[in-house]
């Protein structure tokens, strides 16, 4: 009886995540939204089944919320707080060296 050597496979699919990040005032940004809908912070808190506190702190982007609370404020006012990298290439083929100048190297008070 031979014994046949079986060749590891990956099941999981290789991927690159994708990075994104707050867009900026996100909290102006829910507050506009909200207000749009009539709607006053506990009222806001209450649809979505969080804490009054934690709307606050969000909207005074003292917190900084987690995915889940993301995609409720995201899905109930119907806007987009994140948004991806985008990713920028420069040409440095067509563009001159830049050169360092005193007044990028020192700071005077």
């Amino acid at each position: 009886m031979q014994i046949e050597k079986r060749k590891e496979i990956d099941i999981l699919p290789q991927y690159e995540e994708e990075e994104t990040f707050f867009v900026e005032n996100y909290g102006k940004l829910i507050i506009e939204a909200r207000e749009k809908k009539g709607l006053n912070r506990e009222q806001f808190a209450e649809k979505i089944k969080e804490k009054k506190s934690v709307i606050k702190r969000v909207e005074n982007e003292e917190m900084t919320p987690d995915d889940a609370l993301t995609d409720k404020i995201e899905r109930f006012l119907e806007i987009k707080l994140k948004k991806p990298y985008e990713k920028k290439y420069v040409d440095r083929t067509s563009s001159k060296k830049a050169e360092l100048t005193i007044g990028d190297v020192v700071q005077v008070d």
